[in-house]
């Protein structure tokens, strides 16, 4: 099942070949709600190029993807970071009044809830440009990221693919329990610690939901890594995650995960001697 996961991979590689300058540049997004939003755009220099759109944890920032960002741009995928509202540098908030600070500790559920508005700005900026193609997007979150990549999801149709880093079936008021059924043919992984209690319980019960709607793909949705780290720190600290995480972007864009073609292997059992899925071999 590797080799043939593997193999999507390398047609993809080979179609797309790597990209032929790295550059990477900040960019400054305005919300529906107005809040500016800094985000870091690693670009591609190929046309109708795939992306990602990468969401941080909370009280993190847009850094914790960065290496990652850069494994993508070097495998011909555009990748977008951005800061949170009240995260980074996403701190000014146009008002009547006049610009006004949003702190990390001021937020507010309602502040939380609008991150989707955060989200929204990023993608219709990704979409704006001439070198992506428009509907090759995928959407990646950590932690708390991966609440609002799933919820976001939900109501975009348009996306390739999400994928949530140890996501929680209610995080500060953000749930995922609600929407996960409406996610449908897309292609869905869920990345879990074994020894993260919260996220591994919920990310059991995403998959259940999926399976009890029919719209998933059951035993292929769900990867289960060794030890106790969340989100993002997982893609540092678990060996082979990225390339994993790499190849799941890579299929998703070429669209064989969907229904008819899925070949995404099945989760390894929390208690595998390997810290993740061996990854293909070249």
């Amino acid at each position: 099942m590797f080799a043939r996961f593997l193999a999507v991979a390398v047609l993809l590689l080979a179609a797309t070949g790597p990209a032929v300058a790295q550059t990477t540049r900040d960019v400054r997004l305005t919300t529906a709600d107005d809040m500016a939003i800094m985000a870091t755009y690693y670009s591609v220099e190929r046309d109708r190029a795939p992306a990602a759109l990468l969401l941080h944890d909370l009280t993190k920032d847009r850094s914790e993807w960065a290496d990652f960002a850069l494994l993508l741009q070097r495998n011909g995928i555009a990748a977008l970071t951005i800061d949170f509202r009240g995260h980074g540098e996403s701190t000014r908030k146009l008002t009547a009044a006049g610009p006004v600070e949003l702190k990390l500790q001021d937020l507010t559920g309602r502040d939380l809830q609008d991150m989707l508005l955060d989200v929204e700005a990023a993608v219709d900026w990704l979409q704006a440009q001439s070198e992506i193609e428009k509907n090759h997007i995928v959407l990646l979150g950590a932690g708390f990221g991966a609440n609002i990549a799933l919820r976001y999801a939900a109501l975009n149709e348009d996306l390739a693919g999400v994928a949530a880093l140890s996501p929680g079936l209610n995080d500060r008021g953000i749930r995922t329990d609600d929407v996960v059924r409406q996610l449908g043919v897309m292609p869905v992984h869920i990345f879990v610690s074994g020894n993260d209690p919260f996220a591994y319980e919920s990310s059991k019960r995403l998959i259940e939901i999926r399976k009890e709607s029919g719209r998933g793909n059951p035993g292929k949705e769900l990867t289960v890594c060794t030890g106790n780290l969340h989100g993002a720190a997982m893609l540092k600290g678990v060996k082979d995650l990225p390339q994993y995480l790499l190849t799941w972007c890579q299929q998703a864009l070429a669209g064989t995960l969907r229904p008819e073609h899925a070949q995404v292997p099945a989760a390894p059992a929390a208690s595998a001697p390997a810290t993740a899925p061996s990854p293909p071999k070249k």
